[in-house]
């Protein structure tokens, strides 16, 4: 696990081979903000979904109840701060989402199928965000960070049991997309712009870069087509996912090795 501070200043840790965020609520009882751990899986809009499962003794989770009276929450993981407004699923919404999250998900099966009722689903959807870091370089280092986590856990999935890539893995597979292609046109927008005024002597570093965002798109459309595929089985994705994951890490690498050092210094 990997520790990172939270805006109410307590030290947490971010669990390595789940998808998990911190969740901060407003205690209903106190008035306190109450901060909680909360797993999390996407939808095919990306929304972030969170399954509220009896917790103990009780029916649903205190975080629950808070934003039931108070749906604006913040989410925070070790890249970004994000304000979002909670929304909670209808009953087929709901149904549908549990259905493809515990066909990856062996405890939600398990809890699911004890509970007297589906456990409500709740969308967090998000309004405005800021990045964790303080600086160019240190943005930058933790979003690399959470791409690598995210390439770790889907592989990791991609491997269990089970021949047929499935609805939540689908999913998993091209908000991964997603996520790397809009990383990667912002840089080419934002970032190797302000990178090559400033420091004109690392033009062939800014060139191979760009060029690799462009292969590593073609990479990305590749895996997509793949998971689009009606009979495609997790093997034949899990290659795409390697081969993503080698050119994607390799250039991550390098990227670092060349800007963090001089991103420190932009503000």
């Amino acid at each position: 696990m990997k520790n990172f501070h939270t805006q109410q200043g307590h030290a947490s840790k971010i669990p390595e081979d789940r998808r998990s965020i911190l969740l901060t609520t407003v205690n209903r009882e106190t008035g306190a903000p109450r901060t909680t751990w909360v797993e999390f899986f996407l939808d095919e809009d990306r929304r972030i979904l969170v399954v509220a499962l009896p917790d103990g003794s009780r029916n649903k989770p205190g975080w629950y109840n808070d934003l039931l009276a108070e749906p604006q929450v913040t989410l925070e993981n070790d890249a970004f701060t994000i304000e979002a407004h909670a929304v909670r699923l209808g009953e087929s919404e709901r149904d549908a989402a549990l259905d493809r999250a515990a066909e990856l998900d062996p405890v939600l099966r398990r809890e699911r199928s004890r509970a007297p009722e589906p456990p409500p689903v709740v969308a967090l959807n998000p309004v405005h965000g800021r990045p964790v870091g303080a600086t160019w370089s240190s943005s930058l280092k933790l979003i690399h960070d959470a791409f690598r986590r995210e390439l770790a856990i889907l592989r990791n999935e991609l491997a269990r049991p089970g021949a047929r890539l499935g609805a939540q893995l689908r999913i998993n597979c091209l908000a991964l997309c997603g996520g790397l292609g809009h990383h990667h046109r912002s840089e080419d927008d934002q970032l190797l712009p302000v990178v090559a005024r400033h420091h004109p002597e690392l033009a062939d570093a800014v060139r191979r870069l760009r060029e690799e965002h462009a292969a590593m798109d073609a990479l990305l459309q590749q895996l997509q087509q793949v998971v689009g595929a009606a009979d495609v089985d997790r093997a034949s994705v899990r290659t795409e996912v390697d081969r993503l994951t080698a050119a994607v890490e390799a250039h991550l690498d390098y990227e670092e090795a060349q800007l963090l050092p001089v991103l420190a210094a932009l503000r």
